[in-house]
C-alpha cells in the first residue's frame, strides 16, 4: 500500500462530500430527525415509566451512527464510481482495491465522528443527555466495534455489486436496517421472542447495546461480551475479504468493471 494513493483517493472523496447536498443530508438532517424522534419517544415513555430510558435510547442512536455510516459510506462510494464510469479508470490505474478501501473507510471515519459530534450536542440542549457520561473507555471500544462491523456489511455489499452490477443497489441502503431489530439498539435482548433470541446472540451489534445499557445502569464493562463480539467480526471479516477478493476478481473477468450494469 501507497500512502500518496491514499492521500489521492482522500481529497477526492473530501471535495465529493463538501460539494454534495446529499452528504451534508446524510452528516446532519438524517441523524437530526433520528435524534429528534426517539428523544421524543423517550420523553413520553420517561412520563409512564419508574425509571428514565432517555440515555439508553439516546445513547443507542448516537452509537448506531457508526455502523450506519461506515457501511452505506463503502458501498455508496463505489456505487458512485460505477454510476459515473469511473471505477474502470481507478483500476486502470496501479491503484489497489485495499488502498481504495482504506481511503472510504478514512473518509467514513471521519463523516462518522463528525455526525457523532453533533448529535451529541443537539442531544445536550435539547434533552439534557450528556453522552459523556458513559465510561470513556466503552464508548471508544463500542465505536470501534461498531465500525468494524459497518465496515465488514459494507464490503460484503460490494461483493455482491462486484458480482451483480448495479441492479442489487438497494443494498447498499437496506442492508444495516435488516440488522437492527435484532441487535437490541433500543430494547433488551429480553424484550425480544424467543425464536429471534439465536439471531440477536449471533450479531456482535448486541452485546455492544446490551453493554450501553448494563454501563448506564452502573455496572462495570462486560469486557468478555465484548471480546466476543470482536472475535465473531474477525471471523466475519476474514470470511468477507474472501468473498471481496473473488468477487472483485469475477468483476475483471466479466468485465464489469467496464460495463457498470
Amino acid at each position: 500500500m501507497k500512502w500518496y494513493r491514499i492521500q489521492a483517493l482522500l481529497l477526492k472523496y473530501w471535495y465529493i462530500c463538501i460539494h454534495r447536498a446529499d452528504r451534508l443530508f446524510d452528516v446532519f438532517y438524517w441523524p437530526l430527525l433520528d435524534v429528534l424522534l426517539w428523544g421524543f419517544a423517550s420523553a413520553f415513555i420517561t412520563d409512564l415509566s419508574s425509571y428514565n430510558p432517555l440515555s439508553m435510547l439516546l445513547g443507542g442512536v448516537i452509537l448506531w451512527v457508526f455502523i450506519w455510516r461506515a457501511s452505506q459510506d463503502i458501498s455508496v462510494f463505489v456505487l458512485e464510481d460505477f454510476w459515473s464510469r469511473n471505477l474502470y479508470h481507478v483500476f486502470s490505474s496501479p491503484i489497489r482495491m485495499s488502498e481504495h478501501l482504506t481511503s472510504i473507510i478514512l473518509v467514513g471515519f471521519l463523516r462518522s465522528l463528525v455526525t457523532f459530534l453533533f448529535l451529541v450536542i443537539i442531544s445536550f440542549f435539547i434533552y439534557s443527555f450528556n453522552f459523556f457520561s458513559i465510561p470513556l473507555l466503552f464508548s471508544a471500544i463500542a465505536i470501534a466495534l461498531l465500525s468494524l462491523m459497518g465496515w465488514i456489511m459494507g464490503m460484503f455489499i460490494i461483493g455482491f455489486i462486484f458480482r451483480y452490477g448495479q441492479r442489487i443497489q438497494v443494498l447498499a441502503w437496506s442492508v444495516t436496517w435488516i440488522i437492527q431489530p435484532f441487535s437490541c439498539v433500543f430494547y433488551p435482548l429480553s424484550a425480544l421472542p424467543s425464536w429471534a433470541v439465536p439471531i440477536a446472540k449471533a450479531l456482535p451489534t448486541t452485546y455492544v447495546f446490551e453493554g450501553l445499557r448494563s454501563v448506564l445502569l452502573g455496572n462495570a464493562i462486560n469486557y468478555a461480551d465484548l471480546g466476543y463480539a470482536f472475535g465473531i467480526e474477525l471471523v466475519l471479516l476474514f470470511l468477507v475479504s474472501l468473498f471481496l477478493k473473488s468477487s472483485f476478481r469475477a468483476a475483471k473477468v466479466s468485465g464489469l468493471l467496464a460495463k457498470g450494469d
